[in-house]
């Protein structure tokens, strides 16, 4: 695995992992874990948004069918309230209980690591929804969601 890095991110240095693809309207990593299922986390940068958790809700349930936009978690951060939605249909096939309330605030230093929900779902053209690591870079660089502006030096370093 490596890291890249974007410098000057807000005053900050935002780390891509580039073993996920990425959820550039929601700032969320993606990682296909198998059996087709997509766990979705918050990105690093997503993190540096919104400056610090407070509080989350989970909007579905194991079980749960859902579409394209559906609300995953309602989230409280120091900025605002914060609906998350769903960028692919399926079947919710997990949830990580222990964000749920003040839990969220793991993700704080462990956004790597934590995902909030895993989508089941079939025949997903990953291509069509997510950015690659350097995709998610570009875009950040362009501003395309008004995030790490130019001049941001670059540079990639393998862990």
């Amino acid at each position: 695995m490596s890291l890249i890095t974007c410098d000057d991110f807000y005053g900050q240095s935002v780390t891509i992992e580039d073993r996920y693809l990425y959820y550039l309207p929601e700032h969320l990593w993606v990682d296909c874990t198998g059996d087709d299922i997509y766990r979705f986390g918050v990105s690093h940068a997503g993190v540096i948004l919104v400056n610090g958790f407070k509080y989350m809700d989970f909007a579905v349930s194991v079980g749960e069918q859902i579409d394209v936009e559906d609300s995953l978690v309602f989230v409280e951060t120091f900025k605002a309230m914060i609906n998350v939605t769903s960028p692919i249909s399926g079947t919710v096939a997990q949830i990580n209980e222990k964000l749920s309330g003040e839990g969220i605030k793991l993700l704080d230093e462990s956004y790597h690591e934590e995902y909030l929900v895993g989508i089941q779902s079939n025949g997903l053209d990953v291509a069509t929804v997510f950015l690659t690591a350097e995709q998610y870079l570009e875009a950040l660089l362009r501003g395309d969601a008004d995030h790490c502006g130019a001049g941001a030096r670059v540079m990639r370093r393998n862990r």
